[in-house]
């Protein structure tokens, strides 16, 4: 059984606060997990410190193990134990949000509304749509160079390289052999393992220096230039970090392709066949991956709706003659009987479907959204100052820490986590200084912008991805309540999440109906 995992964080800060405060905020943190039904895995705490998260010990090592997948959601007593400011507070949501975590406070309700997540995705289009627009000057020398099929940057890939005088590509005469040992074997259905005993027998070595290991051909059955096509603007966007995935790939149809215009080193059928197998193995791969994990799109969101129990129904899942079978069961042991994970999942979305995706429901949705835009634009002109004096402060961290490396003062291993995540934080409240920007420039929100939004979320609510599901079911759902009754009905109670018409007090639009 999959129960949801917690992890408690309390500061303890010297203003004014009884000894035994730090204590209070954890016994309050267990009754929660009590009534919720979690279990309790982790405790972080911070004494006598400020809020300043540079300086949490505790709270730096929670944002790690994060990663690690250890727990599922963060509680705190309230939202000041957990960060200084607002800033700080989206920064580090964020980031847990990336791994799958995320926070709760047992005193205040979570700026987490839908409409306050559809609007932050106009913002960040707008944002972008902006960003673009700043950078169209250097994306036209970069398209001129893609006309000539010139190098726009980069390292060429193993067994090409750039000619100095007309910047473009040619064969590696010292390497190209290297990748058609490698396109021959793939093809001949020999190992990754014995490809690389015999492009390492061959005296072929990686750009460090390096043998060759199963791991160093990740991305050259991949690459067309291989076969002799220039390829530009092929990278898939960004992701929420503001990072790029080199090994992501846009469409096919929406790079820009010049067969031919590269030396090739295979003929083009090698790289079809190479390419087909390899895609091939992943997809099988993939599958395997699908059938040996639920997804369950309820998690954290489905309780006991016994009034004496009121716990979390937790996945669980088995697998009986080759057939697997997955449900939401009850943790508590009141003997509410456990609901089929496929039919209770389905039966959810239509109902999110009918309430929140109807044209209807969209406008109305998008009414509250443009009264959620003129509410923080009424309080823009306090954002931007401040966001303004953080980026300066992070800017000569950043400086300092850089001139002491420099001068032989400190060691840049000591500070290497630091400085990512300054410079992870920095480029996080550049977006948001963008957004203010656009906000205080912009008096309105276009309603077609909004309804696009929730045509996409439409979109993912019926996608082949369970994962894509998930992220709409847990923005929109707050919680549900699943009761057996004698007859063997299964009464549900769905508690939707909306906001009032100025986007700031969370409401439960409560929707009732059975199950057989």
């Amino acid at each position: 059984m999959k129960l949801m995992r917690a992890a408690a964080y309390g500061r303890y800060s010297s203003d004014n606060q009884r000894e035994e405060s730090i204590t209070a905020q954890l016994r309050a943190i267990e009754e929660h997990c009590k009534k919720k039904g979690y279990v309790l895995v982790k405790t972080y705490t911070d004494e006598a410190k400020s809020a300043t998260t540079d300086n949490r010990a505790s709270f730096q090592q929670m944002i790690s193990d994060s990663e690690l997948n250890i727990f599922d959601v963060v509680l705190v007593h309230k939202l000041d134990r957990f960060a200084r400011n607002r800033y700080d507070s989206a920064f580090y949501r964020r980031k847990l949000k990336l791994n799958k975590v995320s926070v709760e406070s047992i005193l205040e309700q979570l700026d987490n509304s839908p409409e306050s997540i559809i609007l932050e995705s106009v913002l960040e289009g707008m944002a972008e749509y902006y960003s673009k627009n700043l950078a169209r000057e250097v994306r036209k020398g970069l398209r001129e160079n893609a006309d000539k099929a010139m190098h726009n940057g980069g390292r060429p890939p193993y067994g090409l390289k750039i000619n100095p005088t007309t910047h473009q590509y040619e064969i590696d005469e010292t390497r190209y052999k290297a990748v058609q040992i490698y396109f021959d074997g793939v093809a001949a259905g020999i190992t990754m393992a014995e490809i690389a005993r015999r492009i390492n027998a061959a005296g072929f070595r990686t750009y460090t220096g390096s043998e060759f290991k199963i791991t160093s051909f990740d991305t050259w059955g991949y690459n067309r230039k291989y076969k002799g096509d220039y390829i530009w603007d092929a990278s898939a966007k960004k992701d929420d970090e503001g990072k790029r995935n080199g090994h992501k790939r846009k469409p096919i149809d929406e790079q820009t392709i010049i067969p031919g215009a590269i030396p090739a080193i295979i003929t083009t059928e090698l790289w079809e066949k190479v390419n087909a197998m390899i895609l091939k193995r992943a997809s099988n791969s993939e599958k395997a991956k699908l059938r040996a994990k639920h997804v369950y799109l309820l998690s954290g969101k489905v309780f006991c709706g016994n009034p004496e129990c009121g716990k979390s129904f937790a996945g669980e899942s088995y697998t009986s003659r080759g057939k697997p079978y997955a449900y939401y069961k009850c943790s508590g042991k009141c003997g509410n009987k456990s609901v089929d994970k496929t039919a209770f999942e389905k039966l959810v979305i239509q109902q999110l479907d009918s309430f929140c995706f109807t044209d209807e429901a969209m406008k109305s949705i998008a009414l509250r959204v443009s009264e959620l835009y003129r509410e923080r634009r009424s309080n823009v002109d306090e954002e931007i100052e401040p966001i303004k004096k953080e980026i300066q402060s992070l800017e000569g961290k950043l400086n300092n820490w850089i001139d002491a490396i420099g001068d032989g003062l400190l060691d840049k291993n000591v500070l290497a986590g630091r400085i990512k995540e300054a410079n992870e934080k920095k480029v996080f409240l550049e977006s948001q200084l963008l957004q203010a920007q656009i906000i205080k420039t912009n008096s309105g929100i276009d309603e077609n912008a909004i309804i696009s939004v929730l045509e996409k979320q439409k979109h993912l609510l019926f996608s082949t991805s369970l994962e894509e599901r998930k992220q709409v079911v847990q923005e929109f759902v707050d919680s549900v309540y699943v009761l057996h009754k004698d007859d063997g009905e299964i009464d549900i109670e769905l508690n939707v999440r909306v906001t009032n018409g100025g986007g700031e007090a969370l409401l439960l639009a409560t929707l009732t109906f059975t199950m057989n």
